[in-house]
Order: C-alpha cells, then structure tokens, then sequence
C-alpha cells in the first residue's frame, strides 16, 4: 500500500529558511486539523445514514421508530462524532432476545456478555405488553407472545461499514487539500 506524503517542506540552515519552514508546518497542521475535523463529521453523518439504511435492510421496521430515532451528532470541542439509536428497544433489535436470539446471536454477543433466553422460556416463550398484540389480558392491557427475535446487528454493522469507508473517505479529502 502506497501513502501519499501530504507535504513536502524545502529548507536550507539560515534563520529566514528555518522560519518559513516552521511557518509552513503551523499552516500545514491547522489544515490537517481542519480536514481531520470535516471528515469526523463526514463519517457521523454517513454514519447516520447507514444505520437508518441497516435497519431497513435487516426488517428492523415495523412503526418506524427505531429507523427515525436514529441521529449523528459531532462534538466540535472533541471533535468526535456519535451516531445514536436511542428507541428504548434498539438494544434488544441490535443484540436479539430469547431462544430465536440464541440460534441467530450478535457477532460480539460472548466478548459483550450478551446471555440469551436468561428467564429459561425456552420455546414455551413468553407474553409482552404491545400497542400491537393480539390478547386482551383480563387488566385491558393488549399482549403479544414472542420467543424472542434473532440479532439484527444494524449498528455493528455501521461501525464496519465505517472502519472500511473511512480510509477511501479520508484520501478523498486528503486529495483536496
């Protein structure tokens, strides 16, 4: 893999030399900054793309509201971007629940601690409490019965999308400078 040298700085050892080329290093590294910071933000935002894209792609949608709670946000003090999923129910579409969570299990389920089926449901499952459920329970509340769901990894997903995105991404600014 070939890298292209950013910069090159031509100096000779005389005192206006050698503060020119300091001048051009301060200048140099601000804009390195600068361009360091545009593609945090790049990334946040195509980042944010992508994880709304993934719960599409995986049938993570059913009102719509894990895909529309999904934002980016870059912090210009620390210049790092987030990209957060904060629907109540991310974490359990993200890692899976249950039995069906069990066979179909998040790519870093073990090394996260992620246990399955923790209450022993097994394939008996278990009844929920669901605006779409399909049993009135005798307290009016409507339920809905699952044994779980499998992982839909949308947000490690995005995370891998985005380790291989950011070096092209990166040379394409790096061209423009």
């Amino acid at each position: 893999m070939s890298y292209k040298v950013l910069k090159t700085i031509d100096m000779t050892l005389d005192k206006g030399s050698i503060q020119q080329a300091i001048n051009e290093i301060k200048q140099f590294r601000k804009q390195l900054q600068e361009t360091l910071a545009e593609l945090a933000a790049e990334l946040t935002k195509q980042g944010t793309q992508v994880a709304k894209m993934q719960v599409a792609s995986m049938d993570a949608v059913d009102t719509g509201y894990l895909e529309n709670s999904i934002y980016g946000y870059y912090d210009h003090g620390k210049h790092v971007g987030y990209v957060f999923a904060p629907a109540p129910y991310a974490f359990y579409v993200e890692y899976g629940t249950g039995i069906v969570g069990a066979v179909n299990p998040h790519p870093e389920a073990s090394e996260r601690g992620i246990q399955y089926d923790q209450n022993h449901h097994g394939n008996k499952g278990w009844w929920y409490p669901s605006e779409d459920g399909w049993y009135l329970a005798k307290d009016g509340t409507t339920l809905a019965w699952t044994k779980g769901m499998p992982a839909r990894p949308f947000m490690y997903n995005t995370m891998v999308w985005l380790e291989e995105a950011a070096e092209t991404i990166a040379r394409t600014m790096w061209d423009q400078m």
